[in-house]
């Protein structure tokens, strides 16, 4: 949203533009710091800008409760006005950028690494082939980026390996996948129809990092079953697994559609570990009809591979 040039017109307003957008980020995000990066500016800039804006107006738009911004009646009414013109604003920039591109509809996505390699680029050559003039641009994202990506208006829809949890956005799961062992053909353990937890324990074994999404499931479901599994050397993504497996440095377990793509021996769980894929995306806004169709090819991929979520509906456009 360019904000960089102020008219006349706009030096005799009290609430400009520029401030919309630095109180927008700070209510979105919860504090100054998360609207800073939301931003790229400095947390001074976004402090001090803040309190000029209360300055002016004479009122107060936040309050500091226990290390936290909460705000003020008067801000949460002033958020609404200031919504519905920041995506106002946000929609004649996107008219004139297509009017530049000839008229071309656009789709900005972004994805957990593990769906990267089976399961999205599938999708998108079926919605290429679908919508020719569709120009889509498509990043892999740690579900930790998400809602700055989503509320910043970098992505239009995200698709996010496990649920993310956000007050200002709609995370709703559409397919089911399953975590699998991975191994070389020859280990040991190659030739098992399928395999415990419990069978693990005394081979080599390489985990997700336990602060990852993926390593918070496997964590808790080892927990459960009362198993002390140490991992020999943690990694962040799947892909990364794939190449240490490939090392010969032990065995992995990581997510299934990964692992299909890997080269490697897959053997299954005997007691499935399974996770919700879900589509990502404001609640400020409806998706797109480009991210609409997307999300409907994914859905019907999912149900052809029979892992659709029994009771997911398209959102209304």
């Amino acid at each position: 949203m360019p904000l960089d040039h102020d008219g006349p017109e706009a030096r005799n307003l009290v609430f400009k533009l520029r401030h919309m957008e630095v109180f927008r980020a700070v209510m979105l995000t919860g504090s100054i710091s998360a609207a800073a990066k939301m931003l790229y500016v400095s947390q001074p800039a976004v402090s001090k800008l803040i309190q000029y804006i209360e300055g002016r107006l004479a009122y107060r738009l936040f309050e500091r409760i226990n290390n936290r911004l909460v705000p003020t009646h008067e801000a949460q009414i002033l958020y609404r006005e200031v919504e519905r013109v920041y995506q106002a604003a946000l929609e004649v920039n996107e008219c004139a950028l297509s009017l530049g591109s000839g008229g071309h509809r656009n789709l900005r996505i972004s994805c957990s690494a593990s769906l990267s390699t089976v399961v999205i680029p599938i999708a998108l050559a079926q919605l290429k082939r679908e919508s020719p003039s569709l120009n889509i641009e498509w990043q892999t994202s740690l579900m930790g980026e998400m809602p700055n990506q989503i509320l910043s208006k970098k992505v239009d829809l995200s698709i996010a390996a496990l649920p993310v949890i956000h007050d200002h956005l709609h995370s709703r799961a559409f397919m089911r996948g399953r975590m699998v062992v991975v191994m070389p053909p020859e280990h040991a353990l190659a030739r098992h129809p399928s395999l415990a937890l419990e069978q693990l324990q005394g081979h080599a074994l390489l985990l997700f990092r336990p602060d990852m999404p993926f390593g918070k499931l496997l964590a808790e479901q080892i927990h459960q079953r009362g198993l002390q599994l140490e991992s020999l050397l943690s990694f962040t993504n799947a892909n990364e697994a794939v190449a240490l497996v490939k090392q010969g440095m032990g065995i992995s377990l990581i997510d299934e559609f990964v692992a299909q793509d890997s080269g490697l021996t897959v053997v299954p769980l005997a007691d499935e570990i399974h996770f919700d894929i879900s589509f990502v995306y404001s609640r400020f806004e409806p998706p797109s009809h480009s991210a609409l169709h997307l999300m409907q090819v994914l859905h019907a991929q999912a149900l052809k591979l029979g892992r659709g979520i029994e009771g997911f509906a398209l959102p209304p456009p």
